[in-house]
Parts: structure tokens; C-alpha cells; sequence
């Protein structure tokens, strides 16, 4: 599972920067607060744990459409909408920080449905020392410097039928994130984008995510 994770992660990053480069720059990147960026998802301390994580309160995110003829930028009407697509037609949140031209994004969020989820207790035990579980929807961790997963219950349907869970998942660039930053700087920024994503498909009351984060069970 953990082995996995950051390959899936990298690929959908190479995609989207590919895809993000369709965008013709006609529409100009509007500066974000923390609080406004995947779609104004995040609530005071998560929206604070962001300005850490970046070292700043402004934010831009994508705009015009992918190769798909897709919109790029996130919405939570658009992530539920495509949530059973594939993965280069899901809408997942990409968020730079503001003035940053490298085209190298600080996170990028994004949710897929799932049959499944690891076993908290059971990954708690054998978690490396770089790796944090938080008692936590049905499954969350924090992987290394980059990587973040949030598996919580929601049904939802598709072509191939019903899925029992959603996964959330977050990558950060390498180096982009803020040395004074931490792991539950990015594990609340996750929660609160996965919080909105409940609501816009119903499911809030099935996935029960807190305002606020628990710590760690294994930190």
C-alpha cells in the first residue's frame, strides 16, 4: 500500500502538468487567500495550517481546461461529477503558491472510490518512522514529506457498480513545503477539502470527519 501510493501520486502529477500546459493563459491565475483555494473548502485552522505549510496566504490554482477539453480548476460539484471517471478525467485541486512560475505545484488533492481501506491498528504497528496514522475516518496516514491519504466511508455509484469508501489523497512537491510546517499541518488541509467532498455527495453524516484532526496513534 505504501509502496504504491507515491508512484500513483507521480503519475497523476506528470499528467496534470502535461494537461495544465493546454491551459493558453488567456484566463488569468486570480490570487487566493488559504481560505479559498479547492473551492473555499478550508475552515480557520486548516486554512491557517496551509499559510505554514507555504509560508504564505497567497495562493493561485489552475484554470482554462486539461487535453480532455476538461475545466481544470477544482470544484467539489465537478469532483463528485467525475469522481468515478478515470483518472485523467477526475477533478483533483492543484494549489501553487502566488508568484511561484515554475509551474511546480505546492499540493494537489484528489479523490478516487475505493472497495477498500488498510487496517488502522495493523498499519499503526508497522508504520516506519516516517509514517503517521491518525485515528481518523476509516483509514489516514501521513507518508513520508510528500504523500497523505484519507480513507473515509461514502457510497457512492458507477459504471462498475457501488463502492463503500472514498480515498483522499494528497502530494506535495519536494521542497515545497515549509521546514517550521507539519505532518498535521498537511493531514488537517486534506480533512477539511475531504469534509466539503462529503457534503456535495450526501454523505457527511456516513464519513463522520471531525473539525479537527486527532493526534497520531503510532507519533
Amino acid at each position: 500500500m505504501r509502496n504504491r501510493t507515491p508512484r500513483m501520486l507521480c503519475g497523476t502529477l506528470m499528467f496534470f502538468m502535461v494537461a495544465a500546459c493546454t491551459d493558453d493563459g488567456s484566463n488569468e491565475k486570480a490570487t487566493l487567500s488559504a481560505s479559498q483555494v479547492c473551492d473555499s473548502t478550508l475552515h480557520p485552522p486548516s486554512a491557517a495550517a496551509l499559510a505554514r505549510l507555504a509560508s504564505t496566504d497567497h495562493f493561485t490554482e489552475l484554470t482554462g481546461t486539461n487535453q480532455l477539453g476538461d475545466a481544470t480548476k477544482f470544484s467539489l460539484r465537478l469532483a463528485a461529477k467525475r469522481l468515478h471517471r478515470s483518472a485523467k478525467e477526475r477533478n483533483a485541486c492543484w494549489v501553487y503558491k502566488a508568484g511561484d512560475n515554475r509551474g511546480i505545484p505546492l499540493l494537489i488533492v484528489e479523490f478516487e472510490p475505493s472497495e477498500s481501506h488498510p487496517a488502522p491498528d495493523e498499519e499503526a504497528r508497522k508504520a516506519e518512522s516516517d509514517r503517521l496514522v491518525y485515528p481518523l475516518g476509516s483509514y489516514a496516514e501521513i507518508n513520508g514529506v510528500m504523500g497523505a491519504n484519507l480513507y473515509f466511508s461514502c457510497s457512492t455509484k458507477g459504471l462498475k457498480g457501488t463502492l463503500p469508501f472514498v480515498r483522499a489523497s494528497m502530494y506535495s512537491s519536494g521542497g515545497q513545503l515549509a521546514p517550521g510546517s507539519t505532518p498535521d499541518d498537511r493531514m488537517a488541509v486534506l480533512n477539511d477539502v475531504a469534509r466539503g467532498l462529503t457534503e456535495e455527495l450526501g454523505c457527511a453524516a456516513e464519513a463522520a470527519l471531525p473539525a479537527r484532526i486527532p493526534a497520531p496513534t503510532n507519533g
